[in-house]
């Protein structure tokens, strides 16, 4: 019995850190699933923060992209309409050059022959000069409204109305291109007159 006693320790001493360990090991065994989880669920987090970060550069990118994109549209069109007003400018000095050379031309038939009948021909050389009037006025407005194209919440629509008021400035100086034309056909018309006369 002795014997029993001191084997009756012993033998707890060493099943019960082997019992304690059966314990540990199917407790350890739900750890690591547990675990596995909890990796799962980091990495699934980190996953998402790196989708989102990306998701914020691309549209910081797209924004920036955009802002120069309507930076280099904005540097074309100011090219292409200052490019558009030194030729509109340029056709209304031709044309005032020409109209006042009419003008002295129609002054020297006056004085040449009084009789000759200039009404008609001053009249269109008068509404030719009303045009070309009104194209530069026209140009000037389409020159403040294009600064105002790029302050506008709808720069488009606001592109389409200078457009359309640069069209409109095209056909005035075509206009009085044509009637320049017709007056200068009528003052050959009376000085072949005036020479069939003499």
């Amino acid at each position: 019995m002795k014997k029993l006693f001191i084997i009756l320790p012993f033998f707890l001493l060493v099943i019960s850190p082997v019992l304690a360990q059966d314990n540990q090991t199917v407790s350890s065994a739900i750890t690591p699933v547990q675990v596995r989880e909890q990796k799962l669920e980091e990495l699934r987090t980190r996953l998402q923060e790196k989708i989102e970060e990306q998701q914020k550069i691309r549209e910081e990118n797209r924004v920036t992209v955009r802002a120069r994109l309507s930076e280099m549209r904005q540097t074309r069109v100011r090219t292409y309409f200052g490019r558009l007003t030194t030729r509109f400018e340029a056709a209304i000095t031709r044309l005032e050059r020409l109209i006042s050379r009419i003008e002295s031309r129609l002054e020297i038939i006056k004085v040449a022959d009084e009789e000759v009948e200039t009404e008609a021909i001053e009249e269109e050389l008068a509404e030719a000069k009303e045009k070309l009037a009104e194209a530069e006025t026209a140009l000037e407005e389409a020159e403040t409204a294009l600064e105002e194209i790029f302050n506008a919440e709808d720069p488009k629509t606001a592109f389409e109305d200078v457009r359309d008021l640069v069209e409109a400035i095209k056909e005035e100086l075509k206009a009085v291109h044509q009637t320049l034309v017709q007056v200068i056909s009528e003052i050959k018309g009376l000085r072949v007159s005036q020479a069939g006369e003499e």
